[in-house]
């Protein structure tokens, strides 16, 4: 990357003899010097190109002086290092330069080979601020996505944050019917609400080590198992989703005022390989996954506004949860994008009375007696379901597989699909 100075100089040949002392670095972009006649001047090329990081200025110069620059030049917002380049005459001001901040100093006449030298240590001075800059930028980033105890880790390793193929946990979030409820708060009101929902849910993800890799309007994007690993990272995902659902109780309370109505979350959950590592660059961190899981987390999280639960994970997330974990199989599923048959599961957020569990049975039964053909005896199942109510069950899915069950049984000659959910292609 070519290295760029500023002279700021009122001899008139001085720009002549430095263009033709390093014609060949210029030429091959090794240096870009630009020129000025003043300190007014040179402030005024300095907030065009924010790139130069090296100024070498003389000290007496007309409209505004070399100290005047100098002073002026300390309080622009970024990595400038000042050479005073002036005659021997002028070795009080030099000193005064020197306390107010200046990197080195040259003499009057310039020798040319001491210059390049100087000139040469002030850019690589320069270098090593802005790398070391960029450097506390990155990690106060990292700082922010991390856990305190996960980002100290990475300070002291952060190869593991280079690119490689790991098996993690994605979480997707989605505040539901957010578009009519932006349009009727206002930007400035959705922003509020937006920000304290935030703040309360990634708090529950960071609490359960989670990593947050992104928020996109009112949704959040999280990970577990990378950049270190984590043995039961599917497990720590949906505490961490069933403790997000926790949350919305108390957001809904304190917004009740303003919102006059419900907020409601709905997350998806899917385990598998991703590509993960650090994909943002130098002027912002962005560390994450990439590929087939990370989508296949956000079509799970848009079912479920379709099953009638918040929560709904992955056939791959579940064989990863113990086996008493409170789980209903909902039957598999055909998703837009995806390929192969899913088997989708219903996370229950609170523990489960036994009356649910006893549903659960019952639901998971009449699904394999779907799956299996027999379709008579699922339908016994299913409607003595719906004859015993109870607000702790979620009924949706009870009526989605008890329609498609009819409808078969109406057309026995129908293609038998096992999948009880389509989604459009």
């Amino acid at each position: 990357m070519v290295k760029k100075v500023l002279i700021a100089d009122d001899e008139a040949d001085l720009e002549l003899l430095i263009r033709q002392r390093f014609q060949k670095q210029i030429r091959q972009k090794i240096y870009e010097f630009t020129f000025a006649q003043n300190g007014a001047e040179a402030l005024e090329k300095l907030e065009e190109d924010t790139e130069i990081g090296v100024v070498m200025t003389d000290l007496n110069m007309p409209v505004m002086d070399g100290l005047t620059l100098l002073s002026r030049i300390g309080s622009l917002s970024r990595t400038i290092k000042v050479v005073i380049v002036s005659a021997y005459g002028d070795m009080q001001n030099i000193r005064t330069a020197m306390n107010r901040g200046a990197y080195d100093f040259l003499t009057k006449p310039i020798d040319f080979e001491d210059f390049e030298v100087t000139m040469q240590k002030t850019l690589e001075e320069v270098f090593l601020l802005q790398e070391a800059q960029r450097a506390h930028q990155r990690w106060a980033s990292v700082r922010q996505f991390f856990s305190p105890g996960l980002a100290e880790q990475l300070e002291r390793d952060p190869a593991l944050l280079e690119g490689r193929n790991q098996d993690v946990t994605v979480l997707v979030s989605d505040l539901r019917s957010f578009s009519s409820l932006a349009e009727r708060l206002g930007p400035q009101q959705t922003c509020q609400l937006i920000r304290d929902m935030m703040e309360r849910l990634s708090n529950r993800i960071v609490e359960h080590e989670g990593v947050i890799v992104d928020y996109a309007g009112d949704g959040i994007l999280a990970m577990w198992n990378a950049p270190v690993a984590q043995e039961s990272h599917a497990l720590l995902a949906c505490r961490a989703a069933v403790a997000m659902l926790g949350e919305m109780a108390g957001l809904e309370a304190d917004w009740q005022n303003v919102v006059g109505g419900r907020l409601s979350l709905g997350i998806g959950i899917n385990t598998g390989v991703a590509q993960v590592g650090n994909t943002g660059s130098t002027r912002k961190f962005k560390y994450g996954p990439h590929g087939h899981t990370v989508n296949l987390a956000s079509r799970v999280q848009d079912q479920s506004k379709h099953v009638g639960t918040p929560l709904l994970i992955t056939g791959a997330t579940r064989s990863k949860l113990p086996a008493d974990f409170p789980v209903c199989r909902l039957g598999l599923a055909h998703l837009a994008g995806i390929a192969n048959l899913i088997d989708l599961y219903e996370l229950h957020s609170t523990p489960p009375a036994e009356s649910w569990l006893a549903y659960r049975d019952a639901y998971e039964n009449a699904l394999a007696m779907y799956e299996a053909g027999r379709l008579v005896e699922a339908q016994t199942v299913l409607v003595s379901l719906l004859e015993r109510r109870r607000a702790d069950v979620n009924e949706v899915p009870i009526k989605l597989l008890l329609e498609r069950v009819t409808e078969q049984l109406k057309d026995p000659r129908a293609t038998f699909d096992r999948a009880l959910y389509r989604t459009a292609h």
